[in-house]
């Protein structure tokens, strides 16, 4: 017999007798089992889904940034939008930039007031306020004067350029007169005291020529600096408040809410400054001269 089948032969052989497995077993019996747990298998990733969700959100987001964009640009949607049954006397404000006008027609808009810009300073005139004084007289259109006030000219002389060019104006509102730190007088801060000054001179002249004092229309900033100065009591405030509410401490006959209102029937077909009246028709009946 081989080698090799002997070594076989032994393998069959060989076993353990009950002793020995009793022995192993008694050895071995304190060794705690443990269950081995498979691995979870991993979650499926879908990163072509995940990436879609989220250009999605970011497409839907771009979109309403762009139309919320669009619809204050054209005014569809401003920051103030006062109702018309809380104030129903309101109207925009007219400047040579609007070109011509079909007063007859543009009269018959939903609006109850219109300002025409008629002076700046001591020296310059709207190149189109005749012709807008001559065409909206012929309207039922209540209809006021501005002046745009300058701080660094002398009021006096800034009244009687506007007296000398707007003349007679019985059965007018009362004339406004702008009070705004606009350009450079942003960077160079003006000397209130004498600006106040100044507008008192104004005011005074044109109390005197018209016999009642002109409505004072002014920023958040020129109010508080000018405006309510105690000389300026007995004038109406035209206040300037474009992106919010009108604080319960102004005190307030005009608010100048919106540069965002378009109408039809002139030139430009540029968007309007509106201002509306703080009161009912018979309230403002006082705006008159």
């Amino acid at each position: 017999m081989s080698r090799r089948k002997m070594q076989r032969s032994d393998k069959k052989k060989f076993k353990l007798d009950k002793d020995a497995q009793q022995r192993i077993e008694m050895e071995f019996s304190d060794v705690e089992s443990y269950d081995i747990e498979e691995p979870a298998a991993e979650r499926k990733k879908h990163p072509f889904l995940r990436k879609l969700i989220i250009r999605s959100i970011l497409l839907c987001t771009a979109v309403l940034l762009i139309n919320l964009v669009i619809m204050l640009y054209t005014g569809q949607l401003w920051f103030n939008e006062p109702r018309k049954r809380d104030y129903p006397v309101r109207g925009p404000v007219i400047t040579e930039k609007e070109g011509k006008i079909s007063w007859n027609s543009f009269a018959q808009q939903n609006i109850q007031l219109v300002f025409i810009r008629a002076t700046k300073s001591t020296a310059y005139e709207d190149e189109n306020f005749q012709t807008n004084k001559s065409g909206v007289t012929e309207t039922d259109l209540p209809v006021g004067a501005l002046h745009i006030f300058d701080f660094n000219m002398d009021g006096k002389e800034q009244a009687k350029h506007f007296i000398d060019v707007c003349g007679n104006m019985n059965g007018w509102l009362k004339p406004a007169v702008e009070v705004k730190i606009t350009g450079f007088m942003n960077l160079f801060p003006a000397d209130y005291d004498k600006v106040s000054d100044r507008l008192y001179d104004f005011v005074e002249e044109i109390k005197s020529y018209y016999g009642s004092e002109p409505i004072i229309k002014c920023s958040s900033r020129t109010y508080k600096n000018i405006v309510s100065d105690e000389r300026f009591d007995n004038c109406p405030v035209w206040y300037e408040s474009q992106y919010s509410k009108i604080d319960d401490d102004i005190r307030w006959d005009f608010w100048g809410y919106s540069n965002r209102v378009k109408f039809s029937y002139y030139e430009s077909g540029d968007y309007l400054e509106m201002v509306l009246f703080n009161g009912d028709e018979n309230k403002f009946a006082d705006m008159y001269l």
